[in-house]
């Protein structure tokens, strides 16, 4: 079984990696002296970081992604950053809403 890592633990394996490492190799040796391949621990975190993040797609109208894109520039941030906060906003209050019942 594949050992998963976080990307902090990756940086830190790296930060903290000996002089050990060949410079042709694609191994790096941690401070206790596991040996990771670095190319595979990459690919690991890259997937996890997939997994954690799906994409979301839906139709919305032409007038509707201006109007957020508009809103989002006066606000100084991206518009899908713009989005998803609403979004996340709206449950936020649902879930409140709901408890109530």
């Amino acid at each position: 079984m594949k050992e998963k890592f976080t990307k902090e633990q990756i940086e830190e394996m790296l930060k903290n990696s000996t002089e050990e490492i060949v410079e042709d190799s694609t191994d790096v040796v941690d401070e206790f002296g596991s040996v990771y391949n670095i190319d595979e621990v990459i690919i690991q975190a890259e997937t996890d970081v997939k997994k954690k993040y799906p994409k979301v797609n839906f139709r919305w109208s032409e007038f509707e992604i201006a109007r957020a894109k508009k809103i989002a520039k006066e606000l100084g941030m991206p518009y899908q950053t713009y989005i998803k906060s609403l979004l996340k906003q709206g449950m936020d209050n649902d879930e409140r809403r709901l408890k109530q019942m």
